[in-house]
């Protein structure tokens, strides 16, 4: 890899953009910086620079809104997930085609339609069935697509202020990051290439963020449910663009 000023400057606006979204929904970064960094760096090197930026601002997320964070309700979730990525794992060499995946993609378009139309004043209540639908259904679509997205649904209609949404979406993103962590280490993913791709990306990261996070708290809930919400719709938009491009 050859470093030059050009590529510098533009892993670092890529990265800016990517955790300046971050600091404000709590989630979305992979959307923006991996599709558009796979124009000059494999997906090896992309995945493994991300989750080392991803693991310690999400633990960090948890820690600043732990106040707002509910084990009772996250937990229940996160083993929803994991559950669902098993089957979802054994069907990804079944059913991979490009026709899936498209499908996939118009149905979290739609879902996110349907948050940004929803009445919000209407109270909607916890259900340990739907809970359990949307988080397996998660997983599935994780093992089969490595998209984590269903679940994110369900909490944005089910918590009480963007904090708490904060603190759980980031203690599941963190406990998935922890285990891929370890397991790349162990099956020895992590090498010079990457270690130096994590460095030139840290100035966009860390300014991303910071901005990101100052930003959020300048703009009241109504505003900042929006912006989730348009994350949300921008991976099922993500999905469709790749799946008709494999075509």
């Amino acid at each position: 890899m050859q470093l030059t000023v050009k590529l510098f400057s533009y892993v670092f606006f890529i990265n800016f953009a990517a955790f300046f979204v971050k600091g404000l929904a709590g989630f979305g970064d992979p959307l923006i910086s991996s599709p558009l960094l796979a124009f000059f760096f494999d997906s090896k090197m992309i995945s493994p620079t991300n989750l080392c930026f991803g693991t310690p601002i999400n633990g960090y997320m948890v820690w600043k809104n732990r106040h707002n964070f509910s084990v009772k309700q996250a937990l229940p979730m996160l083993l929803s997930i994991l559950c669902g990525v098993i089957p979802g794992t054994i069907l990804l060499r079944y059913a991979s085609s490009w026709i899936i995946k498209a499908g996939l993609g118009v149905l979290l378009l739609g879902i996110g339609a349907e948050m940004l139309t929803r009445n919000r004043s209407r109270q909607i209540n916890h259900n340990n069935f739907a809970m359990v639908a949307a988080c397996f259904l998660s997983g599935v679509s994780s093992g089969l697509y490595g998209i984590n997205l269903f679940f994110v649904a369900y909490l944005e209609r089910t918590t009480k202020g963007r904090n708490a949404f904060r603190a759980n979406i980031c203690f599941i993103f963190f406990i998935e990051n922890v285990f891929r962590v370890f397991a790349y280490i162990i099956s020895g993913v992590f090498n010079k290439y990457i270690l130096l791709l994590v460095f030139i990306s840290l100035p966009g990261v860390l300014l991303g963020f910071i901005v990101g996070s100052k930003v959020n708290t300048k703009l009241n809930d109504v505003t900042i449910w929006k912006i989730i919400i348009f994350v949300f719709m921008l991976g099922g938009l993500s999905v469709l663009i790749n799946a008709l491009a494999l075509r």
